[in-house]
């Protein structure tokens, strides 16, 4: 007997928040600038990547992303580039949008179904 599995997925859902990028500018030294709309908070069950395929896809890089199973009524909501706070990670006192976000979106897979997001973790974050 197994006892203290949660059987229910919508209970294996976590807050989270996406930001969407907005458009890049050059500062008077001609860097790149980053704008980010206000960030979004949803419910997603997010988990480790750990399938042997999704191994062999990302190699070493696997052992830092996350993935999210999520509806098809998300389809165009999310794109490549997007930042994501994943994992008590939020945009509580943060001076631009984006400044906190732990985790960038890689190109959504859209399913007949489903839509998969991979989330990769931004180094030194």
């Amino acid at each position: 007997m197994i006892i203290g599995r949660n059987a229910y997925p919508n209970n294996w859902k976590k807050e989270c928040y996406i930001v969407s990028k907005i458009q890049i500018k050059n500062d008077e030294e001609g860097n790149e600038i980053v704008e980010y709309d206000k960030p979004s908070k949803y419910l997603f069950n997010y988990q480790p990547v750990n399938s042997n395929a999704e191994i062999v896809e990302f190699g070493e890089r696997a052992n830092m992303m996350k993935k999210a199973v999520i509806p098809i009524s998300y389809k165009n909501k999310f794109k490549e580039f997007d930042l994501a706070y994943l994992d008590g990670a939020n945009p509580q006192n943060e001076i631009n949008n984006g400044d906190n976000a732990n985790y960038r979106l890689l190109p959504p897979r859209n399913g007949n179904a489903v839509i998969i997001i991979y989330f990769e973790k931004i180094a030194g974050k």
